[in-house]
């Protein structure tokens, strides 16, 4: 059981690491497809990121333009900007460095 949670903590606080180096890092006495095994018990099944393509630096350009030019939007409208702007997976603790340039 408290092996179970040990797994089971690690792999939520780091998504993309596989069960064989939970195994190494935890140390434990198991197999790497018991800790697979005890992670779908725990409804954490593996997954494949999926690919997107990069973003251009024209692309980013326009982005930020876009930006500069409706942030003074009213109160009600920045709801929408904020969620559909940044909507394609855009890190958002990039945004500031990218308006300070």
């Amino acid at each position: 059981m408290k092996m179970d949670r040990r797994i089971i903590r690690m792999a939520k606080a780091q998504p993309m690491i596989s069960s064989r180096m939970i195994k190494d890092g935890l140390k434990l006495p198991v197999s790497a497809v018991t800790v697979r095994r005890r992670l779908c018990e725990a409804n954490l099944f593996s997954r494949i990121p999926r690919k997107v393509p990069l973003l251009k630096k024209r692309h980013v350009e326009k982005r930020l333009q876009f930006a500069k030019e409706h942030i003074n939007w009213p109160k009600e409208s920045t709801k929408l900007f904020q969620s559909v702007l940044w909507s394609a997976g855009w890190p958002k603790q990039n945004i500031g460095s990218l308006l300070e340039s």
